[in-house]
């Protein structure tokens, strides 16, 4: 692919990434607002990979495709660390009556998909024009700002909340708020891998992805335990 042509793409797919976001948070907003319950959830993680899905055929970037199969893998994976917030720790509560998959609402790898792959998107752009160090310190920086926002909401909304921790805001731990900065941090370096590898890296990658969610919530959890 020519290079004019390709710098195209990714400016469009940045916009879009950008834009799909924006939809996210306004949804997320709403839901608290309004107080919509877990099937505004379902249908905003959901429906959003689904128009990543068919934005990524739409533009035949197999790059965008494998970052697809990437999130709904670490997704999956994930629910090991909403297992252990549950059950475990009890810090994490979940809507009564809603669909689910072991202790998890069913669309929750589906909003971990997506979520992951707009910040680590975004992310590996910018490490495309500045340092690795700057590029990781900027993905963590956008992970710490974005997803604890849904943390905030997610209470009001009726998708979940947190108990038994120190909370920010009287919504969000600070230790998840904290370890969503770290387990972001990680996107570029793995998406400058996944670009450049086959189907199965994406897999690998999503497993890594998906554990080192754990280990960072793990981590943090511990430390303000121990302060």
């Amino acid at each position: 692919m020519p290079l004019a042509i390709a710098h195209t793409i990714r400016k469009i797919e940045f916009w879009f990434m950008l834009a799909t976001l924006a939809i996210v948070l306004a949804v997320g907003f709403i839901s608290d607002l309004f107080s919509l319950g877990w099937k505004s959830g379902w249908a905003l993680a959901v429906g959003m990979y689904f128009i990543i899905l068919v934005f990524a055929f739409i533009t035949a970037d197999n790059f965008l495709k494998k970052l697809l199969i990437f999130g709904l893998t670490a997704g999956i994976v994930e629910l090991l660390a909403d297992a252990w917030l549950v059950h475990f720790t009890g810090t994490l509560v979940y809507t009564r009556g809603e669909p689910m998959i072991a202790l998890s609402p069913q669309y929750m790898p589906f909003a971990w998909a997506v979520i992951l792959i707009q910040v680590g998107y975004i992310g590996w752009l910018i490490g495309g024009i500045e340092k690795i160090s700057v590029t990781i310190l900027i993905t963590a920086v956008l992970g710490f700002a974005v997803i604890p926002l849904f943390e905030f909401w997610a209470k009001g909304a009726g998708w979940w909340y947190y108990r038994n921790t120190p909370l920010f805001m009287e919504t969000t731990p600070y230790f998840i708020a904290f370890g969503e900065a770290l387990l972001c941090a990680v996107l570029p370096l793995f998406f400058k891998i996944i670009i450049k590898r086959g189907v199965l890296f994406a897999i690998l990658f999503g497993v890594l992805e998906g554990l080192w969610i754990w280990v960072a919530y793990f981590l943090f959890y511990k430390l303000f335990q121990f302060l």
